[in-house]
């Protein structure tokens, strides 16, 4: 069976009008000359059984000759469903996971050969791919044996858990779903999973497992099943067992155990359902509480205390974001438990989390140390890529907050079709644009009156009321979308007046200097300090109130390398919202193992705990860029540098919708 690149090229050769090379093959088609060789190969046999042959004439390239026309009709007959699309041109990572998908499976040893052949690639691609493969499995802690034949050595634990994985990455929850169901739609995706999960009956699965619990849970029972049927169990292990009996895990692990082995006939030893109960303690989700109250005080002072660690570190205020707290200490309860067991949470997106929130991962570094003293247990870095996901979440719904999506309500009269596609259209044109209701005129009053709303777009005309009006059609014009932009730049404009201070607004030549001298970390503290004291933002005592932080607690304020962020209480001596910042000749040492020495210094005077933050998170952005650090040590003078900081704050602002002219 040809798969449906070899069918592409197959078609191609029938359409050319003469010869064509394998680069010019490759070239139309988007993948490697080497490539096409090896697929012209498989054509050359294919063909040969519809009465034609693939000629292939040295510095001139390949065509057709023979009976043609039976060619056509035997590839017109061809299925494609046998060989999903995705089988072709398949990225370097997409053909990782087909290799492992292959590899994990009962199959197996494998011969380069062979792997080359399932995936339409050269040999030499599928070689440069098993290094992507070894990563992934080591990180697993399986080992990827090249010779005699290529194969995955390893626990069983850990083969199970790499199968659970590498389901959870190629299938999302709705997919799990039509294959529990037994939807045809699923059939494409059976079709995938079958050299991982050959005698998996999905839909009997189903029937069992569609309520056991959250995905990965079962994924995993599914994985255990089709193990256990292949006759690799896990071996003994009565200090797991003793470890979990009696827990409520061990209890609903249990019942799910029990009904599986009266499905299936399948017996699980104890050791199998204790695995089940960690996986159930790991995957565990419980109802979020309704309000931060409902956690128990050990949970909420431990949540508290992490939360004001970001706070100093991001300018974010998580203290007052319900969602970061109740989330992270929802995450945090079955984590401490799989951690007591000694099992090793799997985070597949950690390299990804480390290169692209790198700010938030170096935050969720600080909080591990702080679970690390309280749980009295080692964090692992899967779980602090985890936690900075967290980190990082909280630090977006912040930055949405700031620029508050502007909320409309659309007037439309035309029939529930018309209003559907214009209310479709709408959040399609305008992702930044709250669009929840289409009403009619007549009720327009009353939602106005029950609901906020900054904009009022409508298909009919309309009596004069408070809030900008566009009309447009009901088909959503280009001259409708260049209007409804224009009405929300002037929206965006008038937002912006009256903001709490930002970065430029508190950063000035009366609180700026460069090249000061300072010996020791107390004189540079000091020199940011005194600039807030002759602004007249600070008293003398703010000082000495930011000097016994530092002593007390260490050097904490040493937030990335290079720069500390000194700063007290606003009880302790500010007047007014300030910053300060003081470019040192000569840097100084504060006593922090990774970010020292310092140069910048930039002490922070609060006024209360909100105040202050829109300016923190843009000195955040600055802080996070070493281009923009580098732009700011290497200013001639406080003019210079000021104007580049201006021009990073102006750079990294959310660029407002320009207006559009009226045709």
């Amino acid at each position: 069976m040809l798969n449906d690149r070899r069918q592409r090229l197959l078609h191609l050769l029938l359409m050319a009008s003469g010869p064509l090379s394998a680069a010019e093959l490759g070239r139309l088609l988007g993948y490697p000359a080497r490539s096409v060789r090896y697929d012209l190969e498989a054509i050359a046999d294919w063909v040969k059984g519809y009465d034609a042959r693939l000629v292939a004439r040295a510095g001139v390239g390949y065509y057709l000759e023979g009976d043609l026309q039976k060619v056509r009709e035997a590839l017109s007959r061809l299925p494609l469903a046998d060989t999903p699309p995705y089988e072709y041109v398949l990225t370097p990572r997409e053909r990782v996971r087909r290799i492992l998908l292959l590899l994990l499976g009962p199959g197996g040893p494998h011969r380069l050969r062979d792997l080359a052949a399932r995936l339409g690639v050269g040999r030499s691609t599928v070689y440069t791919d098993l290094a992507g493969v070894e990563a992934w499995l080591r990180k697993r802690g399986l080992e990827l044996v090249r010779a005699p034949g290529i194969r995955v050595e390893g626990s069983e634990t850990a083969w199970r858990r790499a199968m659970t994985d590498l389901v959870m990455e190629e299938l999302d929850e709705g997919q799990l779903a039509m294959l529990l169901e037994g939807r045809p739609e699923a059939a494409a995706l059976q079709s995938l999973l079958r050299p991982l999960l050959p005698q998996v009956d999905w839909p009997a699965l189903g029937a069992v497992l569609r309520d056991a619990g959250p995905p990965e849970l079962v994924v995993y029972l599914t994985v255990m099943l089709s193990r256990v049927a292949a006759g690799h169990t896990l071996p003994p292990d009565p200090q797991l067992v003793e470890r979990v009996r009696g827990t409520w895990s061990w209890q609903r692990a249990h019942l799910v155990c029990s009904e599986l082995e009266k499905r299936f006939g399948l017996p699980l030893s104890a050791t199998e359902r204790a695995q089940v109960a960690v996986m159930v303690q790991a995957t565990h989700r419980a109802p979020v509480p309704a309000t931060e109250a409902d956690l128990s005080d050990s949970e909420r002072r431990l949540v508290r205390r992490l939360a004001s660690l970001v706070q100093t570190r991001t300018g974010v205020p998580v203290t007052q974001d319900p969602d970061f707290l109740l989330n992270l200490a929802l995450h945090l309860r079955p984590i401490r438990q799989l951690l007591g067991l000694s099992q090793r949470p799997v985070n597949p997106f950690l390299d990804e989390i480390r290169s692209s929130y790198a700010p938030a991962y170096r935050v969720a570094e600080e909080m591990a140390r702080i679970l690390e003293v309280e749980w009295g247990l080692p964090i692992p870095v899967e779980e602090v890529g985890f936690l900075a996901l967290h980190v990082a979440a909280a630090i977006e719904r912040a930055r949405l907050q700031q620029r508050t999506l502007p909320r409309a309500v659309v007037v439309c009269g035309a029939g529930l079709g018309t209003s559907q596609l214009l209310l479709a259209r709408l959040r399609a044109a305008f992702p930044g644009l709250m669009v929840n209701r289409v009403v009619s005129a007549l009720q327009l009053g009353q939602v106005l009156a029950e609901e906020p709303c900054d904009l009022v777009i409508t298909t009919c005309r309309l009596l004069p009321c408070d809030l900008p009006v566009v009309q447009v059609s009901p088909f959503l014009t280009e001259d409708d979308i260049a209007r409804i932009r224009r009405t929300l730049a002037q929206l965006s404009a008038s937002r912006s007046r009256g903001q709490a201070p930002a970065l430029l607004d508190l950063l000035t030549p009366a609180t700026v200097a460069v090249d000061a001298v300072a010996r020791t970390w107390e004189e540079a503290v000091a020199a940011a300090g005194s600039l807030l004291v002759k602004a007249g933002l600070a008293e003398g005592r703010y000082v000495e109130a930011m000097l016994r932080t530092v002593r007390e607690l260490g050097p904490y304020v040493v937030v990335v390398p290079g720069v500390a962020v000194p700063h007290a209480r606003p009880e302790d001596g500010v007047r007014e919202l300030g910053m300060a910042l003081v470019r040192l000749r000569t840097p100084v040492y504060f006593g922090h193992p990774e970010h020292d020495p310092v140069d910048l210094v930039i002490a922070l005077g609060a006024v209360d705990s909100e105040s202050h933050l829109p300016a923190l998170m843009q000195l955040w952005e600055i802080l996070e860029s070493p281009r923009a650090l580098a732009d700011l040590r290497s200013a001639p003078d406080v003019g210079s540098l000021l104007e580049r900081l201006a021009a990073r704050v102006t750079g990294s602002a959310a660029t407002p919708v320009p207006p559009c002219s009226q045709k």
